[in-house]
């Protein structure tokens, strides 16, 4: 049975296959400097920037068979250029989210060139709750 962690758009983020071990959220909020001649500068608020999520995992690809191609398969979502729904492993619908970043570190070796071992960064940023009115 797969333990479900989070699930983008059709990939599941799981135990058995694509595992993260580190969720980093960030928030921003934007603030414009105006220098001033003798004074410090003043700030002007103008706006929140989107949230972010960033995991961070392993894939161990002879376990279980997963094999070398759950990095693919997430990269195809970003491909497909649109907001994917993000899902916790508890059911919370998180809302809409685009792929800005995916990388891939391939260690441990095994004969063949194939790798025994991925690392995967991906990083979230959130597009809105539904497709229609972000």
């Amino acid at each position: 049975m797969m333990a479900v962690m989070m699930s983008y758009g059709g990939f599941k983020f799981n135990i058995d296959a694509a595992a993260y071990n580190e969720l980093v959220r960030t928030w921003q909020w934007r603030w414009q400097s105006q220098s001033r001649i003798g004074q410090s500068d003043l700030l002007q608020f103008t706006g929140k920037a989107a949230n972010k999520i960033s995991l961070n995992g392993q894939i161990a690809t002879l376990f279980r068979e997963v094999g070398t191609r759950q990095i693919d398969k997430l990269a195809r979502l970003g491909d497909e250029q649109k907001p994917h729904l993000l899902v916790s492993g508890l059911g919370d619908i998180l809302g809409y989210w685009v792929m800005i970043d995916l990388s891939e570190s391939n260690t441990k070796f095994v004969s063949g060139g194939l790798p025994r071992a991925q690392s995967f960064t991906v990083e979230l940023a959130f597009y809105g709750n539904n497709l229609q009115n972000p």
